[in-house]
C-alpha cells in the first residue's frame, strides 16, 4: 500500500484511498478504489458487509483467552504454535497484540467510512429507513471495537485510567494530524455509550433480526457487557433481562447444534459469519490435519465432567462423524469448533449469546449485594438446571464473595473457549494456577511451561504494539502499559 510507511497509526491509514480486501470479503465483486466510489445506499450496504467481515480481532481475543490461561495444555501435535502466549511471555513485538490492535482499528476505519459516506450520498425518501439501519450498524460496530480494545489494552475500567486512541472519524493522510494519543477509559466509554444509544434507536426502528448483523438484541447485549465491565450494575441487569426475554436459553441438541450449524433458532444473539474463504477458528487448537496444538486442560475437563452432559459433549471432541477421532486421557480435544467433515474447524464465531446474558445478570446482582444475592443464586441455579449440571447452588449466597466465586466457576464451564477466561480472571482479581498435569506437555513429550500467573500481574493486560509507538507520534515509550 502506498502509505505503508506509516504502518499502524491506528491502522486507519492502511486503507486510505486504496483497495483493501477487508472491504470486499462479503461481496467480492465490490472494490472501494477511491473517494466517491460509494455512490448510493446499495454501495454503502456492501461496504458495511465488508466492515463486518474485516473483523479478525475477535478470533485473537478468543485465542489469548484460551492459550494464555488454564483452559488449555500443550498438545502432542504442537510445533511451537501459541507457546509464547501459553507461557505468559508476550511482549511489545508479539504478533497477538499487534493482530488484535491492527484488526480493530482497520474495522474502525471501515465503520467510519460507512458513517461519513452515509452523510454524503444522495438518498431517496424510500431509502431513508435502510440508510438509518446501516448508520446504526456502523455505530454499533464502532462501539464494539473500541470496547474490545479497552478490554485488551487498558489496565482497568477506572474512567481516569489510560485507554486507547479514539477513532471517531476517517483520518486522512496529509490533511489530519496523525499524532493521536491514548484517550482515557472514560473518554472511550463516553463514545461507546453514545454510539450504542444512537445505534439502538436506529436499529430498533428497522426491525432487523439477522444474527450476522448488529440487530437490536445484539446492541443491548453489548450494552449489558459494557455496563458490567464499567460497574453500572443496575443497567447490566436491565439490559440483560431484555435480551434474555427476547432470546431465551436453549438446551440439549439445540445447544450443541448452535456451534455445529448456523446458529439460527438458538440462543445466538450475534455472530461473525465465516465461510470457506475465511480463517478457521478451530485451528487455534487443532490443525486441519487433526494434529492437536492445544487440548483442554485436565483441570477444566475435571470441571466439565460435573457441568452437565451437554457441555461435556460440546466442549470435548467425543463425537467422530466430523473429525474421525475421539478424545483420550492424553488429549481432551477441544470440540467447540469442529466445523464440518468438508470444512474441518470452520465455524461462525459467536460473540453474544443468552447464557452470557444470564451470567452477566447474575454477576451484576451479586455485586449489588444485599437482597440481590438471592436473585444471583436463582440465575445460576436456573442456568445449571438447563445444562444438567451436577453442581448445586444455594437458595441464596451468604456473601458477595461466595456469589462471585460461584459465578466465576460457572462462567468458566459455560463460556469456555469463547474469549472470556483471561478477562474474567483479571476482572475478578484472580491469578492463573495450572495443576501439575497441565504444567508440561501432554504425555510429558513437550517441555515444561510456566504454571502460574499471579493475580494482578501486568500480563493480564496487552502491551501497546511497538509498531504503533514507532508510527504514532502521539504515543511514546512512556505511554506503554506498565511492565512492558
Amino acid at each position: 500500500m502506498k502509505i505503508l510507511k506509516t504502518f499502524v497509526v491506528l491502522t486507519t491509514v492502511f486503507c486510505a484511498f486504496t483497495a483493501c480486501d477487508s472491504f470486499t470479503e462479503f461481496d467480492r465483486g465490490f472494490i472501494l478504489t477511491e473517494e466517491g466510489s460509494i455512490e448510493n445506499v446499495n454501495d454503502l450496504e456492501r461496504l458495511l458487509f465488508g466492515t463486518y467481515n474485516a473483523n479478525g480481532s475477535y478470533a485473537g481475543i478468543i485465542s489469548i483467552n484460551t492459550l494464555g490461561t488454564d483452559e488449555t495444555r500443550i498438545g502432542l501435535g504442537n510445533r511451537g504454535q501459541g507457546l509464547q502466549a501459553h507461557s505468559f511471555t508476550l511482549n511489545t513485538a508479539s504478533g497477538e497484540p499487534l493482530g488484535i490492535y491492527n484488526s480493530a482499528y482497520n474495522v474502525l476505519d471501515n465503520a467510519n467510512r460507512v458513517l461519513r459516506s452515509a452523510d454524503e450520498i444522495p438518498v431517496g425518501e424510500d431509502e431513508i429507513p435502510l440508510l438509518n439501519q446501516i448508520r446504526g450498524e456502523a455505530l454499533a460496530i464502532r462501539a464494539w471495537q473500541h470496547f474490545d480494545l479497552l478490554r485488551m489494552f487498558a489496565t482497568d475500567f477506572n474512567p481516569n485510567t489510560t485507554g486507547v486512541p479514539l477513532s471517531d472519524r476517517v483520518f486522512v493522510v496529509g490533511e489530519d494530524d496523525l499524532s493521536i494519543p491514548r484517550a482515557s477509559v472514560g473518554e472511550v466509554l463516553a463514545l461507546v455509550n453514545a454510539d450504542l444509544a444512537e445505534a439502538e434507536t436506529l436499529i430498533e426502528a428497522s426491525g432487523l433480526t439477522n444474527i450476522n448483523r448488529f440487530n437490536v438484541n445484539a446492541v443491548r447485549a453489548l450494552q449489558a457487557r459494557v455496563a458490567l465491565y464499567s460497574g453500572d450494575f443496575p443497567a447490566a441487569v436491565n439490559l440483560a433481562t431484555q435480551v434474555i426475554g427476547a432470546v431465551p436459553l436453549v438446551s440439549g441438541d439445540t445447544y450443541i447444534d448452535m456451534f455445529r450449524a448456523s446458529g439460527e433458532d438458538t440462543e445466538v444473539i450475534f455472530q461473525i459469519d465465516r465461510d470457506q474463504f475465511d480463517g478457521r477458528i478451530g485451528t487455534i487448537w487443532s490443525d486441519v490435519n487433526l494434529d492437536v496444538f492445544f487440548s483442554m486442560s485436565q483441570d477444566l475437563f475435571n470441571e466439565m465432567s460435573m457441568a452437565g452432559a451437554d457441555r461435556l459433549n460440546l466442549n470435548v471432541d467425543l463425537e467422530t462423524e466430523i473429525t474421525e477421532r475421539v478424545a483420550t486421557p492424553d488429549e481432551q480435544i477441544v470440540g467447540k469448533y469442529l466445523g464440518s467433515s468438508e470444512l474441518v474447524s470452520l465455524n461462525n464465531i459467536i460473540v453474544f449469546r443468552s447464557s452470557e446474558m444470564q451470567l452477566i445478570r447474575a454477576e451484576a446482582f451479586a455485586r449489588m449485594g444485599g437482597g440481590f444475592l438471592s436473585d444471583a443464586a436463582t440465575d445460576i441455579a436456573d442456568l445449571r438446571t438447563v445444562r444438567g449440571s451436577a453442581v448445586t447452588t444455594p437458595a441464596t449466597y451468604a456473601s458477595v464473595d461466595e456469589a462471585l466465586t460461584d459465578i466465576l466457576a460457572e462462567r468458566r464451564v459455560e463460556l469456555a473457549f469463547e474469549g472470556h477466561r483471561l478477562l474474567d480472571l483479571k476482572r475478578f482479581g484472580e491469578g492463573i494456577n495450572r495443576i501439575a498435569e497441565d504444567c508440561s506437555g501432554n504425555g510429558g513429550e513437550r517441555p515444561a511451561t510456566t504454571c502460574d500467573l499471579e493475580a494482578g500481574s501486568f500480563r493480564f493486560t496487552f502491551p501497546i504494539p511497538q509498531a504503533e509507538i514507532f508510527a504514532n507520534d502521539g504515543i511514546s515509550d512512556a505511554d506503554q502499559n506498565p511492565g512492558y
